[in-house]
């Protein structure tokens, strides 16, 4: 009767097991949908015309002394601006997962209520703060 051999476990096949439990993990999971998420709002806050314009304006500075964070113009765009638009898009994004945790994992009835309130409060400011930066475009100096 032959005998059956033990096979005896090769590194590679021990790092590739690791390797392949940590992709398959839930915290790399949510890190890689995190960078994802931020990823698109940098492209949506136009952070490639910031790179590919040819004489991109930091922010201006007008006559009188005053700061413009805003162009008049549609068709051009500050770094200044694209920061302030990433944030209103993050406190956006934000009251988004505040609200999608509040609707899908409801802890107790007090911390789900300060979740809903806080999650209106972020998407409210967002909104109102993308709004203004809406109509600053249109106002010129």
């Amino acid at each position: 009767m032959p005998r059956s051999r033990k096979r005896k476990p090769s590194k590679r096949r021990g790092k590739a097991e690791t390797l392949l439990g940590t992709l398959t993990s839930e915290s790399f999971q949510k890190a890689v949908i995190v960078a994802l998420v931020f990823a698109i709002l940098l492209l949506l806050s136009g952070v490639t015309y910031s790179f590919t314009a040819r004489n991109p304006v930091s922010i201006v500075f007008l006559p009188g002394g005053g700061i413009r964070v805003f162009l008049w113009s549609m068709s051009a765009q500050t770094h200044a601006e694209t920061m302030v638009i990433l944030l209103y898009y993050m406190l956006g994004a934000g009251g988004l997962w505040l609200y999608v945790n509040a609707a899908t994992k409801p802890f107790n009835p007090r911390s789900t209520k300060y979740m809903l309130f806080f999650s209106f409060l972020l998407l409210l400011l967002s909104g109102l703060g993308l709004y203004n930066a809406y109509v600053a475009k249109y106002i010129s100096p």
